[in-house]
């Protein structure tokens, strides 16, 4: 019995571990997959509550950092959509960051433009269908030296980054941080 148990245990270790390994190896796929599944259920659910709460903060949230209008809440369901099918594919960096913001604000003011009641809404398809074409005529292609996001993305504990106080000192000596490679 003590025999099959190590077996069993040595498994299950083995399973854990490579489960673990897959999920460092994608976890920029990972977290694409779960911001686009938060972002569906969050309207999902809203959808049947006739609610638009926790959408409209979250597209208000997005404006503030695009520098952009806040849209009228007619707008809100269908730029909420288009920020679900966004997400997975700037995540992976199939999409950088600032053509999102590009394919979004465009989308956005055509919106106001042409449709500023909301009506007619597009389709999830129809919403997808427009990214993909967007991505053909600009022709957007995932850059082979970016992995997309990774948690130390989201969690800030990443990447190179300077204290306040650093960046204070180097403008006093007179040093550009942004071409040094090395620790002063």
């Amino acid at each position: 019995m003590r025999v099959r148990s190590r077996r069993g245990i040595a498994v299950v270790l083995a399973m854990v571990t490579t489960l673990a390994l897959l999920g460092w190896r994608y976890q920029s796929r990972l977290i694409g997959v779960v911001a686009r599944w938060h972002l569906q259920r969050i309207a999902a659910e809203e959808e049947k509550s006739g609610d638009l709460t926790r959408r409209r903060t979250t597209i208000a949230g997005l404006h503030r950092r695009l520098l952009i209008e806040r849209p009228v809440d007619a707008l809100v369901p269908e730029l909420h959509d288009l920020l679900a099918l966004l997400s997975a594919r700037v995540a992976t960096g199939e999409i950088s960051l600032d053509w999102s913001a590009y394919i979004y604000t465009s989308h956005f003011r055509t919106m106001v433009e042409k449709r500023p009641k909301g009506i007619p809404r597009r389709s999830i398809d129809a919403l997808r269908h427009h990214v993909q074409q967007q991505v053909e005529f600009f022709y957007l292609r995932k850059r082979p030296d970016v992995d997309g996001f990774r948690l130390s993305d989201l969690t800030g504990t990443g990447g190179e980054s300077y204290t306040v106080e650093e960046i204070e000192k180097a403008y006093r000596d007179g040093r550009d941080l942004s071409i040094e490679t090395t620790d002063p």
